[in-house]
């Protein structure tokens, strides 16, 4: 794996060679009640300028006015009811659908994705997770990371690292594997498997191990990361939720015996 870190990246050299070489690059952001951070995100973005061809967001029923603000910044926007219509599949709700849809709408070599409900919100998110892929054509796929306030990371922490440390040890090494910064060329993403509600980064960082060579793999420092905190009973859901998942890939690569549904 190859390591990068966003000051290593300036906006008017990745616009100069992104353009050079020719590439396209596109962003979508998953969006679910983030009325209080989703206008300074989409401000962010759009000061990036030409790095970015397009931008989308598909909402997964939002009721805070999320969809309106996007709209209203010129946003496109698109309900996950509206995708399962236009890709005419049965819908299933949640960021893992989110993010699979988006490959329906966007054609580019680049694709990626960025959390709306960073507080702290920073070009070095755009230009940190693209960086790595405009400059070096060899990376197919990069993960962000960054540093957390205290309290923060509990399901990392607690119970996600300790399940990869036993069980599969091959990603030991990524700091922050629940990250909703990170992307891929179009042409990996295409092939895998993405999976439903909050699983979707833990099952599509896995899958990238498994798929792709070291040197094909990019973890990038972001800096320091601020959101605000889940609740309790919230963050009980999104661990149900990754572990279940983390199971069923687990007896799929015959790394344990157990019953998952």
């Amino acid at each position: 794996m190859k390591y990068f870190n966003y000051k290593q990246y300036n906006l008017k050299d990745l616009i100069a060679y992104k353009e050079k070489t020719k590439l396209s690059v596109s962003l979508c952001l998953p969006i679910y009640n983030e009325a209080k951070t989703i206008a300074k995100t989409i401000q962010v973005v759009k000061k990036c300028g030409n790095l970015i061809d397009e931008i989308i967001a598909i909402d997964s029923g939002s009721s805070d006015g999320s969809i309106e603000i996007c709209k209203k910044l010129n946003i496109k926007t698109i309900t996950d009811k509206q995708s399962a219509k236009d890709i005419n599949v049965s819908l299933q709700s949640g960021k893992g659908w989110n993010l699979w849809a988006s490959l329906y709408y966007l054609n580019t070599d680049i694709i990626f994705w960025i959390d709306t409900d960073i507080q702290n919100i920073g070009e070095q998110f755009i230009i940190g997770v693209v960086g790595p892929m405009i400059m070096d054509k060899k990376i197919n796929f990069v993960k962000g990371y960054y540093h957390r306030p205290k309290n923060d990371a509990r399901v990392t922490e607690i119970m996600v690292r300790p399940f990869i440390n036993l069980i599969f040890p091959e990603l030991i090494d990524f700091i922050q594997p629940l990250s909703g910064e990170y992307g891929g060329r179009k042409k990996f993403l295409e092939k895998i498997d993405f999976y439903s509600g909050y699983s979707v980064e833990m099952a599509t960082l896995l899958q990238a191990v498994f798929n792709l060579k070291n040197t094909e793999i990019g973890q990038v420092y972001l800096g320091k990361r601020i959101h605000a905190l889940q609740s309790v009973i919230s963050l009980g859901k999104m661990s149900s939720n990754i572990l279940h998942t983390l199971l069923r890939i687990a007896k799929d690569k015959k790394r344990i015996k157990i019953d998952v549904n």
